[in-house]
């Protein structure tokens, strides 16, 4: 089943190679964003069955923080990408209860992979936030 997804990652490179992908697999990509504040703004018009949650932003918030919030307010499941692999950081990304989480390098292959997991993921199980 095709799925809505948000992008929030502030590498443009990276966030071009994520929708390319992700679209090309069937799925509409509603909105890419690589900030907090602009991800926020965006649920408010926006219901994406997945967001893509960069851990480091730009702004001032990190993904962590954000997901805190889409747990709280939006109910959203939502996937860390992330280049740190640190137990600090793992520890901290696993505690709100991400749906997934993709280690960085990336490539076609390995997100496309990625991503069904997830689908699946969405698909077996009613996932809570």
């Amino acid at each position: 089943m095709s799925k809505k997804v948000i992008l929030v990652e502030d590498n443009f490179i990276i966030q071009m190679f994520l929708e390319e992908i992700i679209t090309a697999m069937g799925h509409e990509v509603l909105a890419c964003t690589d900030n907090g504040d602009d991800t926020l703004e965006l649920l408010k018009t926006h219901t994406p069955d997945v967001l893509l949650l960069d851990i480091g932003l730009s702004g001032g918030w990190s993904g962590i923080e954000l997901a805190g919030i889409i747990k709280e307010k939006h109910q959203i499941p939502f996937v860390f990408l992330t280049g740190n692999s640190d137990k600090d950081t793992l520890d901290k990304a696993n505690y709100h209860s991400p749906l997934h989480i993709i280690q960085k390098p990336i490539d076609e292959d390995k997100l496309k992979h990625e991503f069904e997991l997830i689908v699946e993921k969405m698909d077996s199980t009613k996932h809570t936030v």
